[in-house]
């Protein structure tokens, strides 16, 4: 499980920019003296620095001014030179945090003793230096132009304690600790004196800016920045965080990944009586890391809807769980990851421990408080939904247990920061009509929590709908209708021919077209109003579409045109049967039809009709499939239309007659497209496919060499049946692999035939030799003379060439081929061979299918 870890006292991960390599300081201050009234000091200036600062950005010295705290008067100036710059890179990390990134920081420190006249009120040194990082997560500093000051402030006389010794940190080592989950850091500071120490978050200050980094002389501590929402300087970590004002350490839940500024206090007592108050500042830094195991749990379960809890684990999963529910049962161990119930028996308060890998060094804990104090049912009330006045809403929670002690409202403006109320029934003003989402938190005194919603409209005008424009027949009356979900009265305008004018129903009877008005007024007096047109028809007009030829099968859609909101009734006349009741019918007539449109409004009618004139499509034909021979054409001839058109066109004599000829190179579907004259525009297409043999494949066999007076048998392929010429020394010409005796040098001719008639032809060479089955030279001289420049054996009565390959004496292969009678031109990767002796092996096939290999040496001289 992923998570994010804090990395305390610097952000120590990050590259430097030239202005902000100073991320923290501290001053203290240490009385050494005193003679004629004027008293000495040691003075120390320590700033937090990044680790990749260079030289260059550690300033040789600080210039510190001391103020008269009474007056405010620069009463000594110093220059303090830097003494020692120590890395920190120790910290303490978590064994099972994978791959913690590495933790490390520098202190500059400047030191010094300062003589300070003896006064009543004592001194302020300061020392500012600019600018803080970018991107600070909880103030704003993202125009890189907001410094810090550093301070320390010395008693006077008046106090009795100018011979202090003020505290100061000491404790320099890092923590990693994952964000959002629990921590624990000492921030504790020591007192040379033993005095009492009281702890505290506080405000950081601002100090010199980009333009003046080093303020000269330094003044007096200026405004404190400005932290974003959520944080400030009691919370400079958020809500989650605080620090213990007795020990100094820092607990609670770790902040998101970002870089944080935080200010620690401490008020320094002696018997009661305040000494001072010390100051250090310094960085956070959070990014990721990845632990092996991590417990995951909400911190608090306090709904207190009843007695049984459901409990979620987000932990890593594939772990055993350990639960300590902390009702005295027994503890409950799983590996379910789900969310699953326990039932708690009595009221109370209980603290539940959950245990991820319990027996593993690296596992973890998640705790959290369960309230159990049921029942507590969150509800409330509104009233007054209008813009001119106050919503009022009203707490109708209940509980069980105790009365409920707190409550906040939220009413839902984004853009209003105080729209909030902790008033058990307060009203709010909203002055937008729009939808909102008011939120109400309530908290018990035994400490059950709980928030509820509810989304509502908020408007200027209260919604209601009324009767849309509409139109009667002259001789009838019509009831108008508004209707709202909101309480209220109704009244409608002019008074002309109306009854109920104050009911949300009125019956109106116009002789003309008339606008009416109905005014809506709800409860509230929110008030709005809206119209209805109501056109009065003496006669209604309708006119169907002009008569129609259409192709047979074909749907149409029956309309007609009209002057107002009619009813429809669509009539077939042949058959007298009703066929639709709306001003748009789809309908596919199965032969010439008339059909009527009768419209009416309430006692008025009237009539129109239509007769749609059907047509059959042509009936096209491409003709049948037929199969031709490679480079064959063919005559296709089409009919059932006027007009054709024939794609692929490419392969075609005539594309747009009924007759053409076609000369496809390949298997080829012809479509064509045929139309006619007779009142059908729909054209229609048929294909035929021309399935082309591809050109035969015919081959009579290598050309070869035989031995003289032994018969030699000949392998033709590439189709089914097959014909030899000459006839002459061959036992039998119309087979594929007849054998013959023949003692001269010849050439057959074969003719191949598919089984679809398609031929193709091939010959062979043969020449006959006597002595050995194959001729191999035992030198040759690659010396480009024409002459004995390519060593190649000579295979006789081998018909097919396995290998030949050529090797040198220490077995590497310099040459190889499987073509026949191709040979070695004696050159190596492209240059000369070296002079000396070669081995060659040659191996292939003879003419009585027996594979046969010779070997012997060949030498190359040049």
């Amino acid at each position: 499980m992923r998570k994010i870890f804090l990395i305390f006292l610097l952000g120590l991960v990050c590259q430097a920019a030239k202005a902000d390599h100073v991320i923290g300081g501290e001053m203290f201050y240490s009385f050494l003296s005193s003679s004629g009234g004027i008293n000495t000091y040691n003075v120390t200036l320590k700033l937090f620095i990044r680790c990749d600062a260079n030289d260059v950005q550690i300033d040789d010295d600080a210039f510190v001014s001391f103020y008269d705290a009474g007056t405010h008067a620069e009463t000594r100036r110093e220059k303090f030179l830097v003494g020692t710059v120590q890395e920190y890179t120790q910290v303490d990390v978590d064994p099972c945090i994978v791959n913690p990134p590495r933790v490390c920081y520098k202190i500059a420190l400047y030191s010094g003793n300062v003589t300070l006249p003896a006064n009543s009120a004592g001194y302020i040194g300061t020392y500012q230096r600019c600018c803080r990082r970018s991107g600070l997560r909880n103030i704003y500093s993202d125009g890189n132009d907001v410094g810090a000051t550093y301070f320390t402030t010395i008693p006077g006389m008046n106090s009795g304690f100018a011979t202090n010794r003020g505290p100061r940190f000491e404790a320099e080592r890092g923590a990693l600790v994952c964000a959002n989950n629990r921590f624990k850091y000492n921030f504790e500071a020591t007192d040379p004196d033993g005095d009492s120490l009281v702890y505290s978050f506080s405000t950081a200050y601002v100090g010199g800016s980009a333009g003046i980094p080093r303020p000269f002389p330094p003044g007096l501590p200026p405004s404190t920045v400005n932290y974003r929402p959520t944080f400030s300087a009691d919370q400079p970590l958020g809500d989650k965080v605080t620090i213990d004002p007795h020990t100094g350490i820092i607990s609670g839940i770790a902040p998101r990944s970002g870089l944080y500024i935080v200010t620690v206090s401490v008020d320094e007592y002696r018997g009661g009586t305040l000494i001072g108050v010390h100051r250090k500042e310094f960085q956070f830094t959070v990014e990721s890391c990845v632990r092996q195991v991590t417990a995951a749990m909400p911190d608090k379960y306090a709904d207190c809807d009843g007695y049984t809890i459901n409990f979620s684990n987000t932990s890593t999963p594939g772990k055993e769980y350990l639960w300590d529910f902390g009702d005295n049962t027994p503890l409950f161990s799983t590996t379910d990851l789900s969310t699953f119930p326990h039932t708690y028996a009595r009221q109370g308060t209980y603290q539940v421990k959950l245990v991820v890998d319990p027996s593993s060094s690296c596992g973890d804990s998640a705790f959290a408080t369960v309230r159990v104090y049921p029942v507590l049912r969150p509800s409330f009330d509104l009233a007054g939904l209008c813009t001119t006045q106050p919503t009022q809403f009203t707490n109708t929670s209940t509980n069980d247990v105790g009365p409920i002690t707190y409550l906040k409202w939220d009413f839902g403006e984004s853009a209003i920061q105080r729209d909030t109320s902790n008033a058990e029934t307060p009203a709010w003003q909203y002055t937008q009509p729009g939808t909102y989402t008011v939120q109400l938190f309530m908290r018990t005194q035994m400490g059950c929590e709980r928030t509820i919603s509810q989304t509502f409209d908020i408007y200027d005008k209260p919604p209601f709908n009324v009767t849309n424009d509409t139109a009667m027949c002259i001789a009838d009356a019509l009831q108008l209708r508004a209707e709202s979900a909101l309480a209220g009265t109704y009244a409608w305008t002019p008074m002309y021919n109306i009854t109920g004018e104050n009911t949300a129903t009125p019956t109106v009877a116009p002789r003309r077209d008339t606008t009416y008005s109905v005014t809506f007024r709800d409860l509230t007096g929110c008030v709005n109003t809206k119209k209805v047109f109501i056109a009065v028809k003496d006669k209604l007009l309708v006119q169907a579409r002009p008569d129609s030829t259409i192709c047979t099968g074909d749907a149409i859609t029956l309309t007609a045109a009209v002057d107002g909101p009619y009813a429809f009734t669509w009539t077939d006349l042949d058959s007298r049967q009703v066929v639709g009741s709306s001003n748009n019918i789809t309908i596919t007539p199965a032969r010439t039809t008339p059909y009527e449109i009768l419209v009416t409004l309430g006692s008025c009618f009237s009539r129109d009709s239509v007769t749609y004139k059907t047509v059959d499509l042509p009936r096209a034909y491409a003709g049948p499939d037929a199969t031709i021979c490679h480079g064959e054409n063919i005559s296709l001839e089409a009919s059932g239309g006027a007009y054709y058109t024939w794609t692929p066109p490419s392969t075609l004599a005539s594309p747009r007659s009924n007759r053409t000829i076609a000369r496809p190179t390949d298997t080829t579907t012809y479509v064509v497209t045929v139309t006619d004259t007779l009142g059908c525009p729909k054209a229609v297409t048929d294909e035929v496919t021309i399935n082309v043999v591809p050109p035969v494949p015919a081959f009579a066999g290598n050309d070869t060499i035989v031995i003289k007076g032994r018969p030699f048998q000949l392998h033709a392929s590439g189709g089914t049946t097959y014909q030899w010429t000459p006839a002459e020394g061959l036992d039998n010409p119309q087979i594929p692999d007849p054998v013959t005796d023949i003692n001269r040098a010849v050439t057959y001719y074969v003719k191949v035939y598919t089984p679809e008639g398609c031929m193709g032809e091939d010959e062979i060479n043969i020449r006959f030799m006597e002595g050995p089955e194959i001729y191999v030279p035992t030198a040759f001289s690659p010396n480009g003379d024409g002459r004995n420049d390519v060593f190649r054996p000579l295979p006789v009565g081998i018909t097919k060439m396995e290998y030949f390959r050529v090797y040198n004496r220490w077995g590497e292969q310099v040459f190889s081929t499987v073509e026949y009678l191709k040979g070695w031109d004696g050159r190596l990767k492209g240059a000369p061979a070296p002079v000396g002796t070669y081995v060659w092996v040659v191996g292939g096939i003879n003419e009585t299918g027996k594979m046969i290999e010779y070997k012997g040496t060949v030498t190359l001289v040049r």
